[in-house]
């Protein structure tokens, strides 16, 4: 009887295996996922809806090939998870970038143009930044509607957990107003893309780093599915998005190397700093030559080197050269080989230069 129970048994279990491998497939109702690493580093995993395309990943920008250093200390992240190839639903990490305050290097990178590897552009604060990065990246959109825009104070405060180690610091030296500073923002956006009507969240934050006189953004996602089924589609998002598992391994490769290039950049950085003292230096002493210049032949006059003093003074510019005498005798003349000394009988003319420009 016990051996028949256990036939009766091994039978039910093999046909109700052999009557599941049957179902249609239409039956299931959920989705499945699989943790997949990141295609390029394997610097973190991520549960990727089975059947799905991943896109990108790690990537480096080269400093010699980005003309400086200020995009290169950090690797980026450029990672796409869709549905299909034209990215029906779609997921996705943006890269931070760095870019360069206006003014930077003495006000003679304007904006548009690139300094030490980033571009020049005005400072956004995050909600800006977000209605900029989705006119970028959707150049055909129509009937665009902001549904939502609004700060993120939960992930303003994630980022200053990561910026507090270098505020600490200029705390410690007395510089606290050098301090890093971040905010937040997200939007709900709908618009029309080649026929389909999307509704897409995409969230960032913005680092301030004045005392580098530059800005970027991190943290940067967004998610979009077609609008009559977003609801339905976003807790993929949430399931994608809370799922990354960072290698422990890649973070300590990448620490040390952060830390090497941070040393070379440092250097690098200094002299930056340095061309950007000496530029504005410069910029300085030429607008205030120019504008005594200005008002020289305005008035008249020339500037002069007393040749007993070493002085600077101020006297008519119409004769071409000027002699003078310790006790202040002057002599004007238009000719260079006249001296004053032979016809005059004396020995303590000497001719005054004109003030060398400090510009020159």
């Amino acid at each position: 009887m016990k051996n028949m129970a256990k036939i009766t048994c091994c039978s039910l279990i093999l046909a109700l295996f052999c009557y599941s491998a049957h179902i249609p497939a239409s039956v299931y109702t959920g989705i499945a996922f699989t943790r997949v690493n990141e295609p390029k580093e394997a610097a973190f995993s991520i549960l990727v809806p089975k059947g799905w395309l991943i896109e990108g990943g790690i990537f480096r920008v080269n400093p010699l090939q980005a003309g400086g250093p200020l995009n290169s200390m950090e690797a980026k992240c450029d990672l796409t998870i869709k549905i299909d190839n034209k990215g029906t639903v779609a997921f996705r990490i943006y890269p931070d970038i760095v870019y360069a305050h206006v003014g930077i290097g003495g006000g003679f990178f304007p904006p548009g143009s690139h300094y030490q590897g980033a571009e020049v552009r005005p400072f956004m604060n995050p909600s800006e930044f977000l209605k900029a990065l989705f006119k970028t990246h959707h150049p055909t959109a129509s009937s665009i509607k902001i549904l939502e825009i609004k700060r993120l104070p939960g992930e303003k405060k994630a980022i200053d957990q990561g910026i507090s180690y270098m505020n600490r610091l200029f705390s410690q030296i007395g510089m606290p107003w050098l301090a890093f500073k971040s905010d937040a923002a997200g939007a709900v956006i709908e618009y029309k893309e080649k026929g389909i009507t999307y509704r897409e969240v995409i969230a960032t934050g913005i680092i301030n780093m004045r005392s580098a006189m530059t800005w970027k953004n991190t943290r940067t996602i967004s998610f979009r599915a077609p609008a009559n089924s977003f609801e339905k589609w976003k807790p993929v998002m949430d399931i994608i998005r809370f799922s990354i598992q960072f290698n422990p391994k890649w973070i300590i490769k990448e620490m040390k190397g952060q830390q090497e290039r941070a040393r070379i950049a440092m250097k690098v950085y200094n002299k930056m700093r340095q061309i950007d003292r000496e530029i504005a230096s410069k910029t300085r002493i030429n607008r205030e030559e120019i504008m005594n210049d200005d008002f020289l032949v305005l008035t008249g006059q020339e500037e002069y080197i007393d040749p007993h003093t070493g002085k600077v003074e101020m006297d008519t510019d119409a004769f071409k050269f000027r002699w003078k005498t310790p006790q202040g005798d002057l002599y004007y003349t238009n000719k260079e080989d006249e001296n004053p000394n032979i016809f005059l009988h004396e020995t303590n003319y000497k001719r005054t230069k004109i003030r060398r420009r400090r510009n020159e």
